[in-house]
């Protein structure tokens, strides 16, 4: 009976210096932290006085636009080809720390044919930040002349 007590009692030491094994020589490392990705939703809607090209399309944008003397900085970007009718649907995902310390941020579009712009938004779209807009937004876009 007591050889049976001490192999019981040798087995559960031995487990349980089997649980600190895999710790002993590690260094302690930091957790990994996940993020989530998040996404900001809307429509662009645009109004043009002539058929739009085969091979245009539209780009959307959320930049940071908090610092006046500088450009804006881009945070995410949907690019959508071939355009479909107007309103077109779009999708910006972005990691929330990409946010970084901005508070301003916007919302452009543009339909572009290579490298001529055929529409743009001509008033700023604030979202996020500040502006406490998590979408979904409207974009209206107004023909280059």
């Amino acid at each position: 009976m007591k050889i049976r007590h001490g192999l019981l009692l040798s087995a559960a030491l031995l487990l349980a210096g089997c649980s600190w094994m895999p710790h002993f020589g590690h260094k302690d490392k930091a957790p990994q932290q996940l993020t989530l990705m998040k996404s900001l939703t809307g429509e662009v809607d645009y109004t043009l006085t002539h058929e739009l090209p085969a091979d245009a399309y539209l780009d959307v944008t959320l930049a940071d636009v908090s610092k006046q003397d500088a450009p804006a900085r881009i945070i995410a970007t949907d690019h959508i080809a071939p355009i479909g009718a107007s309103p077109v649907t779009f999708v910006l995902s972005y990691e929330p720390s990409a946010l970084g310390s901005g508070v301003d941020f916007a919302v452009s579009a543009t339909i572009k044919q290579g490298d001529r712009i055929l529409a743009r938004n001509d008033t700023q779209v604030s979202v996020l930040g500040r502006s406490g807009n998590e979408g979904p937004v409207r974009v209206v876009i107004a023909e280059i002349h």
